[in-house]
């Protein structure tokens, strides 16, 4: 016997990953991700299932197999329980086809997903919101913003009392020039600034670019702390950038290393 409960979950997920919820639904299955393991992974699964359909052109073939499903169940929704296994049977075969596309995404995001994948996806050149006045930083705010990236390390490297926004930018201009070791003792400069200063600047953003540099440099584990800091706060300016960062993609990362 199929388990209602499960189905109707599945389809309220399916509904939420396609938008379909009202605002309160919405709320209310957001609630539930966050606080049931068991439902947050049947989502995740449910997502894979349908990358997996976009990556490996099998839409129409599962579309078929579940029109079929849908229009045999309509047929037999009046008749006796002797006709159940005709259903069931129907049903075992669109599992079937979803778990072949599972296994075949799996193999895809294993061999596909790198370090250098996942940077690539989620990194967004940063521009400057303002001038910020003085000489120094002015010369520097403009070689930036003509990512002229060589030139802003190295006026980086001439100011004598180096500020947040100083080391900001230039972590910004060495994660350009892929090198990541120096991006990230930047933004910890920035971040052992911040923390000892009644001003701070740059809070949210450092955070993810630095999880971005983390992740380019292999260090798999900061970055899924920063991520997960991040996400924590709904009001965080990053906050939708690291949510698409996949925990699954993360797990392959690990497993991999």
């Amino acid at each position: 016997m199929l388990d209602n409960y499960t189905n109707d979950i599945s389809e309220l997920l399916i509904k939420y990953m396609d938008n379909e919820l009202s605002p309160d639904e919405k709320t209310a299955v957001e609630k539930m991700l966050h606080e049931d393991a068991d439902v947050n992974e049947r989502y995740q699964h449910l997502l894979a299932a349908k990358q997996a359909i976009r990556h490996q052109n099998l839409k129409q073939r599962v579309r078929l197999v579940h029109d079929e499903y849908i229009s045999e169940r309509a047929n037999n929704i009046n008749i006796t329980k002797t006709k159940t296994p005709s259903i069931f049977k129907t049903f075992m075969r669109v599992a079937a086809v979803f778990i072949a596309v599972i296994a075949g995404y799996g193999v895809f995001e294993y061999s596909t997903t790198t370090t250098q994948s996942i940077f690539n996806d989620n990194y967004i050149s940063y521009q400057l919101p303002v001038n910020r006045g003085a000489d120094e930083t002015d010369e520097i705010d403009s070689l930036y913003a003509a990512k002229n990236y060589t030139a802003v390390v190295n006026a980086f490297e001439q100011i004598p009392q180096k500020s947040q926004e100083d080391y900001f930018i230039a972590g910004q201009s060495y994660l350009s020039l892929d090198n990541t070791d120096k991006a990230i003792k930047c933004f910890l400069d920035v971040k052992k600034i911040n923390n000892s200063s009644a001003q701070k600047y740059f809070v949210d953003e450092t955070d993810y670019y630095l999880a971005l540099a983390y992740l380019k440099a292999g260090n798999i584990d900061e970055a899924e702390n920063l991520l997960n800091k991040i996400t924590a706060d709904k009001q965080n300016l990053y906050y939708k950038k690291a949510k698409d960062i996949s925990g699954y993609k993360l797990r392959i990362l690990k497993l991999k290393k």
